[in-house]
């Protein structure tokens, strides 16, 4: 039960309790003022419902939370594909839940930010959450890489690369803990390619995500040298379905290959995908079997694990 949906029927059953109450304080016909309580109650329980049902604006609400704090952060570790499975970093993941205990996904919220031209000022509230939650890892010795997906116009604006660099630097951790992380799609533009070897220069390493469906070239993917590229879950399951489907799978590890970073599978749920994401040559995986996505307190803990 939603948190809005518990809000309603506690407001209805304290109004009703109330106006069922009220009129029998002193009553001599208990039968007639008992319905005509039950009726004042049912009336004030459905205005108490009505007016709980008509909450502030979403927009409103999102807008609220960008500015005082009211997102949070989630991180889904990424392991090797090794015995071991040594976590070596993480994906950060924005989560938003309203004032009344909804949770409300990325995909609802984010187009929200961007139709309200919040876009830039809350990839500016991640960078800024990830750097504070993660800063005792990024600053350890223990080498662990956080991945940072950037929006295609925040990635091309110079300025904008130049304050997430100057945040890096005054947070103390190393560029090379920084994975920006572009979308094959947008990795593809070579307008972008400037953007890609500005911040290999200044240190920073590079993410190619959902790798296999965009139809990029892969031969100028390559060039751009990643340090990752990421196989989009899809293919993950298509794997163990043999046939030509596990063919276009395998030709599709080895054209990442080619682009010369470590191939992460995601979305890796149980010990079978796992061993089939080795087999076809994955390095790294990230997957509900290992780790569900947690606080970053317990991120930190499983590092110390």
């Amino acid at each position: 039960m939603s948190g809005r949906l518990k809000l309603k029927l506690l407001v209805f059953v304290i109004a009703f309790l109330l106006g069922l109450a009220a009129p029998l304080i002193g009553s001599n016909n208990p039968n007639m003022l008992l319905a005509f309580g039950a009726m004042i109650g049912i009336i004030m329980g459905l205005v108490a419902a009505m007016a709980v049902e008509r909450p502030e604006p979403l927009a409103k609400q999102f807008t609220r939370a960008i500015e005082e704090g009211g997102l949070s952060m989630a991180y889904q570790p990424i392991v090797t594909l090794d015995a071991n499975h040594t976590v070596i970093g993480a994906e950060p993941l924005l989560r938003w839940t309203t004032e009344v205990g909804d949770a409300i996904s990325p995909a609802d919220f984010l187009p929200m930010a961007k139709a309200l031209g919040l876009t830039s000022t809350l990839n500016q509230r991640v960078i800024d959450m990830v750097l504070s939650d993660l800063k005792p890892a990024l600053t350890g010795e223990r080498e662990i890489c956080v991945t940072l997906n950037l929006e295609p116009d925040e990635f091309a604006d110079l300025t904008k690369r130049e304050a997430l660099a100057r945040k890096v630097t005054e947070a103390g951790i190393p560029p090379h803990r920084i994975a920006i992380e572009v979308n094959e799609v947008d990795a593809s533009d070579r307008q972008i390619r400037p953007a890609v070897w500005d911040m290999k220069q200044r240190g920073f390493r590079i993410s190619i995500d959902d790798f296999g469906i965009g139809g990029g070239d892969s031969e100028y993917l390559s060039s751009l040298n990643p340090d990752m590229v990421k196989l989009n879950r899809r293919f993950v399951s298509l794997s163990g379905n043999g046939g030509p489907v596990a063919g276009l799978v395998a030709e599709l590890v080895r054209l990442a290959k080619k682009c010369n970073g470590r191939i992460v599978m995601v979305g890796i749920e149980n010990p079978d995908v796992a061993r089939r994401a080795s087999a076809l040559g994955a390095d790294l995986g990230q997957g509900f079997y290992w780790h569900k996505p947690m606080t970053a307190k317990e991120f930190l803990e499983v590092l110390r694990g």
